[in-house]
């Protein structure tokens, strides 16, 4: 049932974006996979808070001096990461909370 749901929102989505134009949404590419020319063709209509606008973000590389690593994601998806981390987070400390404390000293 599921897969039905997915398959009829694709369909959808593809029939939107035909009839758009060339249009590509950030649902089609992986915004992980897109090369910087199409992540800026893709913003290029949108505003900074557009939950489809996509950042990228620079990191170093573990091990590395000079090696940056650059993850690319939807606002949308930066939320959803920020969510699960701080849920992650929280769920560790309570389950801390009860745990006894090594007090030998």
């Amino acid at each position: 049932m599921i897969t039905t749901f997915i398959i009829a929102l694709a369909a959808n989505a593809a029939a939107s974006t035909s009839a758009s134009g060339t249009a590509i949404t950030a649902l089609e590419l992986d915004p992980r996979k897109m090369s910087q020319s199409q992540v800026r063709a893709h913003n290029a209509s949108r505003i900074k808070t557009d939950p489809d606008y996509i950042r990228c973000v620079k990191s170093e590389d573990t091990g590395s001096l000079v090696r940056k690593r650059v993850s690319c994601r939807t606002n949308a998806m930066w939320e959803q990461a920020d969510r699960v981390g701080n849920q992650n987070a929280r769920e560790t400390y309570e389950a801390m909370q009860g745990k006894a404390i090594n007090q030998a000293n």
